[in-house]
């Protein structure tokens, strides 16, 4: 039983030496090869545009500008959320 443990593992390491010699690899491979993802989230309510138009608002005059801006935040965030 050991001898064929060890015929296994040798053949598994002839597999892997040549897929790596070759350099021949399919999208699995690629996949768990590469570093993994990262992804980071933040809240809106913390973007510098969310907070320039609440302090516009609490002023009592909110530009125009700054209201695109705020609607623009808005509509790639819902563009995200849906795709």
């Amino acid at each position: 039983m050991l001898d064929l443990d060890k015929t296994i593992n040798d053949l598994f390491a002839k597999l892997d030496t040549k897929l790596e010699g070759d350099g021949k690899r399919d999208a699995i491979d690629e996949i768990l090869l590469a570093s993994p993802r990262e992804t980071t989230v933040t809240s809106l309510a913390d973007h510098e545009v969310v907070k320039q138009f609440r302090q516009e608002a609490t002023d009592g005059f909110v530009r125009v500008d700054t209201a695109r801006r705020l609607l623009t935040l808005i509509q790639v965030a819902v563009d995200v959320a849906l795709a």
